[in-house]
């Protein structure tokens, strides 16, 4: 299971990284309104699919995993936000960082569904990282290529 999370890892960081790449080639076609959305969007996304995979490897140390993740998210964001302007650089960082925290926080409600008051899953714990971690892999390829669609058009 945790060869298939780390493979897992690996595609989220090739596709958040082919993202990051992209936009900063075009960064100079788009204004700054577009510049906003598409750091918002894909920062966002981005730490939210990281952490969330991160967790589902080292569940086990959820304090180290907060800063972690919250590391992550907010790295993140400043390399994206960097791209245009101070003020996406800041929407950029916070909108990592609340990206990174939610994936932890998500991870964490896979993981035990008790923590929420939710029912115990009737799902066995593999079972529910190969959802989690596939449906991240779909959300996260989708959001690349709208924001590249939306690029190109």
């Amino acid at each position: 299971m945790v060869i298939f999370l780390f493979l897992i890892l690996a595609i989220n960081c090739l596709l958040g990284f082919w993202c990051y790449r992209c936009l900063f080639q075009a960064r100079t076609l788009f204004d700054d309104r577009f510049g906003f959305n598409a750091v918002l969007t894909s920062t966002a996304m981005i730490s939210f699919v990281l952490a969330l995979t991160l967790f589902f490897i080292f569940p086990d140390h959820f304090s180290a995993m907060n800063i972690i993740n919250l590391s992550l998210g907010i790295g993140t964001g400043w390399l994206f936000g960097r791209m245009v302007n101070g003020q996406t650089l800041i929407a950029g960082v916070f909108n990592g960082g609340t990206g990174g925290m939610m994936g932890t926080m998500a991870g964490a409600v896979a993981k035990d569904p008790s923590i929420c008051g939710l029912p115990a899953s009737a799902f066995s714990e593999g079972m529910t990282v190969l959802f989690f971690g596939s449906a991240g892999i779909i959300l996260l390829a989708l959001t690349v290529a709208l924001l590249l669609f939306a690029l190109r058009v």
